[in-house]
This record gives structure tokens, C-alpha cells and sequence, in this order.
């Protein structure tokens, strides 16, 4: 029998070429979309661009940069912002992976219950932000139901004091399905003999839940968490249409403040700059979380 030598041994052919050169005008495309729009954003964070002002640019460099990190706007909104995710990660979070597991147990009509927690994530964001809105209103659902205990109307979303804790209810009642489908998800591939057997050998419902089911299902919390914590540090949609930053700036996240640098004062090069410090955070806050994550997994290997 003839040894066949590895194709990475052996001088590429002309049909060697093929396939390459067929995929390259693809590979090329998609490296263009995706490359090329950074490095234009890029230039334009560099540059003192304003709308209505085009070809009369000037490249600043790191000025705007400087600016961004130099203005009291910026940090209220970015402190508004990581609290916003935290309070939002950690409620959903906890809140998905109980009703995940609540829903994983053989209950009367959890057929039902599995397809109403679905409807809120199915509702556009713009749509959920609009119908809570009028709940919240001062002449709205939530207040005309309180008035039947004798509690007076409340300001929801025109309060600075609650205003962003009503947005911390939205966001909350719209995406915690989203944690729940991917627990739920996860919970049936956790073995069934595995489980019998931690009975069989006297565990408990939480030893059983933290020794064998937990560990399994970790990866998936963990990706959960992930998109979250990336969706809410870029969270715009639902501020906007709900309480506009407001008031007094009380619910102005970052990304907003992007967009209100760039399109409302028109400073186009300042605004991206914005964007672009806030595309850093997302990365840094990322890779912050898988490498927690990896090194608690490595502890937990060596123990």
C-alpha cells in the first residue's frame, strides 16, 4: 500500500489553487464590510467633523478622545450605564435560572406557562418601551390599579428618583424569558440517571442542584450572561423611547450620549469618539468575564 503524504506536505497545484481563488472575492467582500467601516469611524473620531460642515475637517488626533474622557457627561452616563447592566444582569440572571428550573419540574400546565414567559422577548423593544410608557404614566394602568389601596399617583418615569429603576422594570419583564429559554435549554441535557443516582445516595435537592446540575449547566449561564451584559452596556432602544435620558439626565446611558453628541449637536467626530470608548468597554467587560469564568473553572479543576 502507498503512503499517502499530508496535503500540507506537498506543493499546491493548479487545482490546488481553485478553490482558493474562488473563495477569495467572498473573503474579500466581507473582510471590506467589516474592516472598512471601523477604520472610516476610526479616521472620523480623529477628526473635528461637525454635520453640515463637510470637507472642512481638521485630524485632531486623540483630542476628542482627551475630551471624552475629560467631560462629567461621560462618567455619569457610563455610571449610569454599568448600573443599570449590573442591576439588570444579576435580576434576570437570578430570575431566569429560578423560573427555569421551576418550569423544568413536572407542574399542571406548564405547557402554558413556558409559552406566556416566551411573549414579552417576542415583543420589538421599541413596542415594549411604548406600552409601558403609557402603564407608567401619571394617569396611567399602573397608577389607576394603585389607587384601589389608597396609594397615591406615582411619577415612574418623570422621577429621577425612579425613573431608572422603572427601566430596570422593562428591561427585566421583556428579556428574563431570553435567560430562561437558554437554562431551560441547558437543563435538558443534564443526565436523568446522574440525578436518580445523587437520590439514591441520600443528596438533597440543593446538593443535587450545586454538585451536579450547576456545573453542567454553568456554560450555558455564562453565555447568558455574556449577551446580556453586551446587549445592556449598549443599551439604547428602550431608553429612548421610555424616558429620552431623562429627566435631568438621570437615565442617560452611554450609548445615547453617543447619539445625542452626534446627531442632535452634531459633532460627528466627538460622538464617535464616544462610540469607540464604549466599544473598548464592551471588549475590556467581555474579556473580563470569560477570564473569571476560565479561572474559577481552573480552581475548581485542580481542587
Amino acid at each position: 500500500m502507498t503512503a499517502i503524504a499530508p496535503a500540507w506536505g506537498r506543493p499546491l497545484s493548479r487545482t490546488g489553487w481553485l478553490p482558493y481563488l474562488l473563495v477569495a472575492p467572498v473573503v474579500l467582500m466581507l473582510g471590506g464590510l467589516l474592516v472598512w467601516p471601523w477604520v472610516v469611524g476610526l479616521w472620523t473620531s480623529m477628526t473635528s467633523l461637525r454635520i453640515g460642515h463637510w470637507g472642512q475637517e481638521q485630524f485632531i488626533g486623540l483630542s476628542n478622545y482627551i475630551d471624552v474622557l475629560g467631560s462629567h457627561a461621560f462618567w455619569q452616563s457610563l455610571r449610569v450605564t454599568g448600573l443599570f447592566a449590573v442591576l439588570c444582569v444579576a435580576s434576570e440572571m437570578s430570575l431566569g435560572l429560578g423560573l427555569a428550573l421551576l418550569l423544568n419540574r413536572k407542574l399542571p400546565g406548564r405547557n402554558i406557562f413556558r409559552t406566556l414567559f416566551i411573549i414579552p422577548f417576542m415583543v420589538p423593544t421599541v413596542v415594549c418601551g411604548l406600552i409601558w410608557r403609557q402603564l407608567l404614566e401619571v394617569r396611567g394602568v399602573a397608577n389607576y390599579l394603585l389607587s384601589f389601596i389608597g396609594l397615591g399617583p406615582a411619577s415612574w418615569l418623570s422621577s429621577s428618583d425612579s425613573a431608572l429603576a422603572s427601566l430596570l422594570l422593562i428591561d427585566i419583564w421583556q428579556t428574563t424569558p431570553q435567560v430562561v429559554i437558554l437554562v431551560f435549554a441547558a437543563l435538558q441535557i443534564v443526565p436523568k440517571d446522574v440525578l436518580e443516582a445523587a437520590r439514591i445516595d441520600g443528596a438533597t435537592a440543593w446538593q443535587t442542584f450545586w454538585r451536579v446540575t450547576f456545573p453542567i449547566i454553568r456554560p450555558y449561564l455564562v453565555v447568558a450572561m455574556l449577551i446580556r451584559t453586551i446587549e445592556l452596556l449598549q443599551v439604547l432602544d428602550i431608553v429612548m423611547v421610555a424616558t429620552q435620558g431623562g429627566p435631568a439626565n438621570a437615565t442617560m446611558v452611554l450609548h445615547l450620549h453617543a447619539y445625542r453628541e452626534t446627531f442632535i449637536s452634531g459633532f460627528l467626530g466627538y460622538g464617535t469618539a464616544v462610540a469607540y470608548v464604549l466599544g473598548f468597554i464592551v471588549v475590556l467587560v467581555s474579556i473580563a468575564i470569560v477570564r473569571w469564568i476560565g479561572g474559577t473553572q481552573s480552581d475548581e479543576a485542580r481542587a
